[in-house]
C-alpha cells in the first residue's frame, strides 16, 4: 500500500487539497493525507476537507519547539519532512511505501514508473533538470549548485533498511541545519538530498521528463499536444506539473523565483496555469490565503519580546550614543556598518 502526503500551513490548503484531488483521480489506489504544520483555527472548516488533516504537533517531534523558534515558515514546512515519513511508516504498518510531493503541483498520469522503480529501489529522487543552461538568467547552473541538484518536491522511499538510515540521518541534520543560508552550504531540507546517492544504496535518480516538470527545467522540456512533453526529440506523458513560485494573484507572472521564462515565450505551458488557478480558486484559495501560520507569528512574537528584553539590558548612556550616531549618519548619509541590534 503506497501513502501519499504533502506539508503545508493553513494559508495553502487550496494548493493540497487540489493536489490530493488529482493525485487520486489518475492513483485511485494511493492514500493521501495533509501535513499541517499550523493549528487549527474557526475560521476554517476542516471537516469539510475530503482529506485527513495530521497536524505536526501530532508526529511527536521531540525537538518541534526548538525548531518552530529556530526557522522561518519555509524552513519549518521542510524541515519536519523526514519526521512525517518516519511517522506514517511507523503508525501505519501496512504501508510499504511513501510518496511526498509539494502542495503546489497538479496530477496529469498514474505513477506507473515510480511504482515500477519502487520495486527494487528504497529512494527515488528527481534532479532538477539533466541537460545544460547556456544562460546567466536566474535560475542558472551556479545558483542549483547552491540550492541543491534535486528537487524535494517530490521524493518516494520504500520501507526498508536504506531508507530508513536516510531518514535518521536526514531527520537528525534538519533539526538544526534546514536553514536557508547559502553562504554555509544551507538550503532547507534539500541540499541534503545532494549526498544521497553517494551515501546509501537502492538510490534511483528519475529521470523520466514526464515528471516533476518546473520553470526550472523548462529549457529542456516542451510541452506538445494531448499533454506530451518533448525533450530531445523524444516524447513522454506529463505525469506531474510543479507550480512553483506561481501566484494566480499575479498571473502574468510564471514563476517569482526566475526571469528566463514568460508565457511569451513559453505559451505551450499557459493553458496549464490557467488551469491550475481556476482549480485552486474553486478550492478556496481566496479563503485559506487570509490566515497566517501560527508559528510564524508565534515566532515573530518571541523574537520581538527577546529584542526588548535586549534593549531593556542596554544602559541608558549607550542607548543615548547610539542614538546620537544614528541622528548624525542620518544627517550626513554616512555610510557605515552599523548595526542597531
Amino acid at each position: 500500500m503506497t501513502l501519499v502526503f504533502t506539508i503545508c500551513s493553513n494559508n495553502y490548503l487550496a494548493q493540497a487539497i487540489t493536489l490530493g484531488q488529482t493525485l487520486l483521480t489518475h492513483n485511485p489506489h494511493y492514500i493521501f493525507k495533509i501535513g499541517l504544520v499550523d493549528k487549527r483555527i474557526l475560521q476554517i472548516g476542516y471537516e469539510d476537507i475530503p482529506f485527513e488533516i495530521v497536524e505536526v504537533e501530532s508526529i511527536g517531534i521531540a525537538a518541534f519547539d526548538e525548531m518552530f523558534k529556530r526557522y522561518s515558515i519555509t524552513e519549518l514546512n521542510t524541515a519536519v519532512k523526514p519526521f512525517y515519513f518516519k511517522y506514517f511508516f511507523n503508525s501505519i504498518l501496512q504501508i510499504n511505501s511513501i510518496i511526498y510531493l509539494d502542495p503546489d503541483i497538479l496530477i496529469y498520469q498514474p505513477f506507473t514508473e515510480v511504482d515500477e522503480v519502487l520495486g527494487g529501489s528504497e529512494i527515488v529522487i528527481t534532479p532538477h533538470f539533466t541537460t545544460p543552461i547556456n544562460d546567466d538568467k536566474i535560475l542558472a547552473e551556479n545558483d542549483f549548485l547552491n540550492s541543491g541538484l534535486f528537487n524535494l518536491g517530490f521524493l518516494a522511499l520504500k520501507k526498508g533498511e536504506e531508507s530508513q538510515k536516510l531518514l535518521e540521518w536526514w531527520a537528525k541534520r534538519l533539526e538544526t541545519k534546514a536553514y536557508i543560508n547559502l553562504a554555509k552550504g544551507m538550503f532547507t531540507d534539500q541540499i541534503w538530498i545532494n549526498f544521497a546517492p553517494l551515501f546509501f544504496n537502492k538510490v534511483h535518480i528519475l529521470l523520466h521528463p514526464g515528471y516533476n516538470m518546473a520553470y526550472w527545467n523548462l529549457h529542456e522540456r516542451h510541452l506538445i499536444g494531448g499533454n506530451k512533453v518533448s525533450k530531445e526529440n523524444s516524447s513522454y506523458s506529463l505525469v506531474f506539473f510543479h507550480f512553483s513560485g506561481y501566484n494566480p494573484l499575479q498571473p502574468e507572472v510564471l514563476s517569482k523565483y526566475q526571469d528566463r521564462f514568460s508565457f511569451e515565450n513559453r505559451n505551450d505551458v499557459e493553458g496549464l496555469f490557467k488551469e491550475y488557478a481556476n482549480m485552486i480558486f474553486v478550492n478556496g484559495f481566496n479563503q485559506y490565503i487570509q490566515h497566517p501560520c501560527y508559528y510564524a507569528v508565534e515566532k515573530e512574537k518571541i523574537e520581538l519580546a527577546s529584542y526588548i528584553t535586549y534593549k531593556k539590558s542596554i544602559p541608558i548612556y549607550k542607548r543615548l550614543i547610539r542614538g546620537i550616531i544614528l541622528r548624525v549618519i542620518s544627517m550626513f548619509n554616512i555610510k557605515a556598518d552599523y548595526y542597531t541590534h
